[in-house]
């Protein structure tokens, strides 16, 4: 493959890519997308044909990410999966694990950032769902932050790729750290 050919492929991906996002931002296909209730965010289930069952999320400025996660997989009936995400936020809260304290110390950051990275699992924690969210935001400067998400306020979006798994994966407390694990 030469160059061109992978600088067309890219542009032709990113397009492809940017025509999903505004069909599912403004386009919603009948049917198939669920419009925002104000307990979760607008989605598309792009794939529940027997296994793994994905989704796309589109938060909306002033959601809380951590709350809307939560919501949307405890209304569907996930019990474990992951997801990945992009976007942007006014605010949010990161956590340090303390080992010797066994606490997350918050980190937080009062300013409009990009989310560089956003990732996590989750799992069902005596019934509830358990988010275990990384994420790194970008700040202003140019400088990043990253560490446990414990809070977040989308703005202007956030755009969520979440895959609910087959089979439930539980947690299980680890009484050396104080954490939840994944019990495999």
């Amino acid at each position: 493959m030469t160059l061109s050919e992978s600088r067309r492929l890219s542009r032709r991906s990113l397009f492809g890519a940017a025509l999903v996002s505004a069909a599912i931002v403004k386009f919603p296909i009948a049917g198939h997308a669920r419009e925002n209730n104000g307990k979760e965010p607008r989605s598309l289930a792009v794939n529940d044909s027997g296994g793994d069952e994905t989704h796309v999320l589109v938060f909306q400025k002033g959601e809380e990410i951590m709350r809307g996660l939560k919501v949307f997989v405890k209304e569907h009936k996930l019990t474990s999966g992951h997801f990945s995400a992009i976007g942007a936020v006014s605010d949010a809260v990161l956590g340090f694990f303390h080992p010797r304290r066994k606490e997350y110390i918050p980190i937080p950051i009062p300013e409009q950032a990009e989310v560089a990275s956003l990732t996590g699992n989750f799992e069902l924690k005596d019934g509830h769902p358990y988010l275990h969210t990384q994420a790194v935001l970008a700040l202003g400067n140019g400088s990043t932050r990253g560490g446990h998400l414990l809070e977040a306020h989308v703005w202007p979006t956030l755009e969520v790729v979440l895959v609910g798994w087959p089979t439930e994966v539980r947690r299980k407390l680890d009484r050396d750290t104080g954490l939840y694990l994944l019990d495999v």
